[in-house]
């Protein structure tokens, strides 16, 4: 299925409009509907906001694969993940102390 597909088809399932998204892509709608209608190729940074706002894989939006979760998929939010790298990277540095 091509992206321009998926996209829609993500978009119908939250029940939104095509302005809605182009909002978040900061577009105008009529730029976003040639991304639903194959006119218009959609940018790597766009597609990219497009899977983290639908809580998709971008190999899901990209049509690599029909596994929603694709590779790399993740619940977990960003700010999550940098906090447990820093508390990660605090431990280490705290047991080097006691080491030293």
């Amino acid at each position: 299925m091509p992206y321009y597909q998926r996209i829609r088809d993500l978009r119908e399932d939250k029940d939104l409009k095509q302005k809605d998204i182009a909002n978040l892509l900061e577009t105008s709608p009529n730029y976003y509907g040639d991304y639903e209608n194959g006119k218009r190729d959609i940018t790597f940074e766009r597609a990219i906001k497009l899977s983290e706002f639908y809580n998709v894989s971008l190999d899901y939006i990209a049509g690599r694969t029909n596994d929603i979760r694709g590779i790399g998929y993740t619940t977990e939010s960003k700010d999550n993940k940098y906090e447990k790298g820093l508390n990660q990277i605090i431990q280490v540095a705290e047991n080097l102390k006691k080491i030293n």
